[in-house]
């Protein structure tokens, strides 16, 4: 797949605010496991393909292979090395994980954004599969609120059995770029409706079921690739 396949198709779905995504630059994620890897690495290879247009964009994932306080614990540690901290100093540093793991997620959070290594948290709850689910549909509770009824769903959409870590998979998800703004503007009107309410990540997480902030970084992602073609 070549970079126009994502950036010329009709303009992309405007955010409920008026302000453009900042834009983007060298990104390390420290993702949860293997199908978050795929999904960013999906992007990274078009950028890498397309280094004439993108020479100031960089997208590194790296699998933690563990639930949140792995990832945290991971990340941590990643950052300590004299080599990665050098190497990653001025990358912006994604933390990506689900939310139905550990038991005291909250605190797992606040830690997160405690870290002197300023962390951005690309979370789902309950897993990815939920941001994966909103490239098809407006996610609701009653049809997301267990990984059984999440999975069941994503293959409905998909007309396929569902594996996790399927590359192929991804690319269908994802498709030619309609699939993701729909993913973006569903996140964003779940945003709306936590906000609305008065939810935050770091006390109300456990009710904000379905819930993503992936979005915010692929916004950027898209951003970038149609500023690219202009």
């Amino acid at each position: 797949m070549v970079v126009t396949d994502i950036a010329r198709l009709n303009p992309f779905v405007p955010r409920q605010t008026e302000t453009r995504p900042s834009n983007l630059g060298k990104v390390l994620l420290i993702c949860e496991g293997p199908t978050e890897v795929l999904y960013f690495e999906h992007f990274a290879e078009i950028i890498r393909k397309n280094q004439n247009k993108f020479a100031h964009l960089d997208i590194e994932s790296i699998p933690a292979e563990g639930n949140a306080q792995r990832v945290l614990n991971f990340a941590e540690a990643f950052l300590q090395e004299e080599t990665n901290l050098r190497k990653y100093a001025l990358y912006e540093k994604h933390l990506v994980f689900d939310c139905d793991a550990p038991t005291d997620i909250e605190r797992v959070i606040i830690d997160m954004l405690a870290s002197t290594n300023n962390y951005t948290l690309s979370l789902t709850n309950l897993l990815f599969e939920t941001w994966l689910l909103m490239h098809f549909e407006h996610v609701e509770p009653i049809y997301t609120d267990t990984k059984t009824k999440v999975g069941n769903r994503l293959e409905a959409a998909l007309g396929k059995a569902y594996t996790k870590a399927d590359s192929g998979l991804i690319r269908q998800i994802i498709g030619n770029g309609d699939n993701l703004r729909n993913a973006i503007s569903h996140a964003y009107a779940l945003e709306e409706r936590y906000k609305s309410l008065n939810l935050s990540l770091e006390k109300d997480i456990r009710q904000m079921n379905p819930f993503t902030t992936v979005h915010s970084l692929m916004e950027r992602i898209l951003y970038e690739m149609e500023r690219s073609e202009t």
